[in-house]
């Protein structure tokens, strides 16, 4: 049953591996880009890759790249292993489900999400450092379930959230356990939940986006198969040989190159 959720470009991917040639995925880049900021932070001898400069705070008017570089800084090795953790766990899921393309486009609009909403919904004095990759964790997580296409809506889809939802909840809202207090709704403290309803928000906006490609390219495709039955009706009537003009066979070769574009990309 889970062949059903494994995509053309993860099947090529088997064969890849059989054939002993291992290719370099989007989420090994990913990782691997979280980890080479970790370690440059780290180090003492690198000014320009301070926490301080790449960290998320309310102070951005020196440092407006925050709200993104705060996806791939972790304050410490602890919540490193925390990201590479879900973005191995779930990142590859996204990656297989959908595409490349689609888990970078997730973890930044899911970054993107966790910061926006720490910023206008969180007081000044709250510590919102790492907002942006506890977001963009929290949104590889809803899109390789929650907005899953590849999985139908039953009782084991349900039964699977109700499972993973409060360890993914419990482990990502440790990390935020100094903005608690703020953020009073009814009287509830939900401060630290304020990066993960921004991830939230930040995985529907990669999935309408996605959404969107796929029909764009279903269109595109659907045009590209009426010219070719045209053609095909025109030949076989004994009329002329191929689109007139050449305007037609201009817009053919658009129509590929855009149904090819964002294939590769999302």
């Amino acid at each position: 049953m889970a062949d059903k959720y494994i995509t053309n470009t993860a099947v090529q991917r088997q064969g890849q591996a059989q054939q002993g040639r291992l290719p370099v995925q989007a989420i090994h880049i990913l990782l691997s880009t979280l980890v080479l900021v970790w370690l440059a932070a780290s180090s003492s001898s690198l000014a320009f890759v301070s926490p301080k400069l790449l960290l998320l705070d309310q102070g951005l008017n020196n440092k407006w790249w925050a709200p993104l570089t705060d996806a791939f800084c972790s304050a410490s090795g602890q919540l490193l292993a925390r990201n590479l953790f879900f973005g191995y766990m779930f990142g590859r899921v996204v990656e297989n489900t959908e595409s490349g393309g689609a888990l970078w486009l997730t973890y930044l609009l899911g970054a993107a999400g966790g910061s926006a909403a720490a910023l206008l919904l969180l007081p000044r004095r709250a510590p919102i450092a790492g907002c942006g990759s506890t977001g963009a964790a929290f949104a590889l997580f809803a899109m390789a379930t929650l907005f899953n296409r590849r999985k139908t809506w039953h009782w084991q889809r349900l039964f699977e959230l109700a499972v993973l939802l409060p360890f993914v909840c419990q482990q990502l809202l440790a990390g935020h356990a100094g903005m608690a207090q703020w953020c009073l709704l009814y009287g509830q403290r939900l401060g630290a939940w304020v990066p993960l309803l921004g991830g939230l928000a930040g995985a529907a906006a990669a999935a309408a986006v996605l959404a969107l490609v796929r029909m764009l390219v279903g269109s595109v495709e659907r045009r590209q198969q009426q010219q070719r039955q045209q053609q095909a009706a025109a030949e076989l009537a004994g009329g002329q040989q191929g689109p007139p003009g050449g305007e037609e066979s201009m817009a053919l070769l658009l129509t590929k190159a855009l149904a090819t574009m964002m294939r590769r990309v999302l």
